[in-house]
């Protein structure tokens, strides 16, 4: 269960009966997932407790210390609810680290570029682009029209009184000469008129080139606005990024400081307790004469060989009795031939290979070193049974029944009869509760990936099992 707050936080550490010191919530307050980690921590402790299981308990105890000093700088004590200022691992809190958070996340949320002129950009593109061919038609042109009317009536107005002054000269007589003479004066005004068409055909003309270079004048302008928004958004958005990076070179700066300031006191405070040590010793050393001293160290040699004797003896004898061969550091320091490690595997594997015939038991738990594929030949007078074999690399061939029924005496047994009963019930264990419970070790108790492939050993699982979990994570 992981808790988002510290009000869910305390919710459940009542629920669950939990004690928790000050500095212990302190801790907590201090990150969220701290506090998810210490919760999970002491579960497993109280489980562990109830179980009656002290070895565990106190691997648990150990881890949560570990987890107290590390992150917090204390320790809890014996049972946890004290505190106990330890220095021995350098905490750093950031105080750049707010904002550090918030820079980045303004740059990785900075809104993406948007011309504020583009709507008027498109406009202002698609009356250009849509003007279509000069074309003049001469009579809509309102100057045409009042240049017509100015023209006929001056025209007509010069036939008229042409013709008035012929008919004064002749009496009021028309004549053939004063008709002529009128339409000539007419005709000067239509002649004007006409000669007027080409020069309004150019002016239009001209208005309309003119357009053109208004529109392609406003395209710049709107172009070179909108390439002015954008350099100040590519400057705002730069000037972001370079706070940024001066935040973190300010950031790492002072964390190297700290770092090297802790590790200067701790060195110091390290040499004054080997100093300490190292005259306690010599004080000790010079109270005894030279032989006393001599046996002094021998009785210490001694003890303390028979002690790491005792110790390896008693991990190898752990790993045999769950079929696993210790390895060489640990053989040769428990005094162990191989001969001897051999004689108890041997054992060992014929009283799990025993126990798995007479109740059933076997598949993905493993009991020591098992045969391979097809690598064991037929069975034989004295041949051990490999369950664990067996069931692996049925389950590994994709067709275990069949596998079963085919390949039984390569592993030691004489009929088949039973043997797939007997695998579905190995593998019917849920492998989801398998790999969740080991998520929980790696991701909230903050087991190595090594700690984990090793508890899984311990709890009896084989390499296959074990690399089928690791890889699903």
């Amino acid at each position: 269960m992981a808790f988002k707050n510290m009000k869910e936080l305390e919710q459940g550490i009542s629920a669950a009966g939990q004690n928790w010191s000050d500095a212990d919530k302190a801790l907590a307050k201090k990150d969220i997932s701290y506090g998810n980690s210490l919760y999970t921590l002491k579960n497993d402790w109280v489980n562990a407790t109830k179980r009656g299981d002290t070895a565990a308990a106190k691997a648990i105890h150990d881890r949560t210390e570990d987890f107290r000093k590390q992150y917090g700088g204390y320790s809890g004590g014996a049972d946890g609810s004290g505190y106990i200022r330890d220095d021995s691992y350098f905490r750093y809190d950031d105080p750049y680290q707010d904002t550090l958070e918030q820079l980045a996340d303004s740059l990785v949320n900075y809104s993406p570029f948007e011309n504020p002129y583009q709507q008027q950009t498109d406009k202002v593109l698609s009356e250009y682009l849509g003007r279509g061919p000069f074309s003049y038609d001469l009579d809509s042109d309102p100057i045409w029209q009042q240049y017509q009317k100015t023209y006929l009536r001056e025209g007509q107005r010069a036939r008229e009184d042409t013709l008035g002054d012929y008919a004064a000269a002749t009496g009021g007589q028309s004549s053939t000469a004063a008709v002529y003479a009128a339409s000539q004066a007419q005709d000067y005004y239509n002649a004007k008129m006409a000669d007027k068409v080409p020069e309004l055909y150019g002016l239009a003309y001209d208005m309309w080139l003119n357009e053109g270079q208004q529109y392609a004048s406003q395209l710049n302008t709107l172009r070179g606005l909108g390439s002015d928004a954008l350099n100040a958004w590519d400057a705002n958005r730069g000037l972001l990024h370079d706070q940024l990076a001066g935040v973190q070179e300010l950031s790492r700066s002072m964390y190297d400081r700290a770092y090297k300031n802790w590790a200067a006191d701790y060195q110091v405070n390290r040499d004054s307790l080997m100093d300490t040590r190292y005259r306690e010793e010599t004080d000790y050393l010079r109270a005894r004469d030279a032989d006393e001293t001599a046996y002094l160290r021998a009785q210490d040699e001694a003890q303390s060989a028979a002690s790491t004797q005792q110790q390896a003896l008693k991990q190898a004898l752990e790993w045999l009795k769950m079929g696993v061969n210790p390895s060489d550091d640990v053989t040769n320091a428990a005094g162990l031939t191989s001969g001897e490690i051999e004689s108890y595997l041997a054992a060992v594997q014929a009283k799990q290979a025993g126990n798995k015939s007479s109740s059933g038991s076997g598949g993905r738990r493993s009991s020591g070193s098992s045969a391979s594929s097809g690598s064991s030949g037929s069975a034989g007078a004295g041949t051990v049974q490999d369950y664990a074999g067996l069931f692996r690399d049925a389950y590994n061939s994709g067709h275990p029944e069949n596998f079963i029924a085919s390949n039984y005496k390569k592993y030691g047994f004489s009929k088949s009869t039973g043997l797939s009963k007997e695998y579905h019930a190995a593998y019917n264990e849920d492998f989801d509760a398998i790999l969740d419970t080991t998520r929980n070790m790696i991701d909230v108790s903050e087991y190595s990936p090594s700690a984990a492939r090793a508890h899984l050993r311990a709890k009896g699982y084989d390499a296959d099992t074990i690399e089928q979990i690791m890889g699903a994570l």
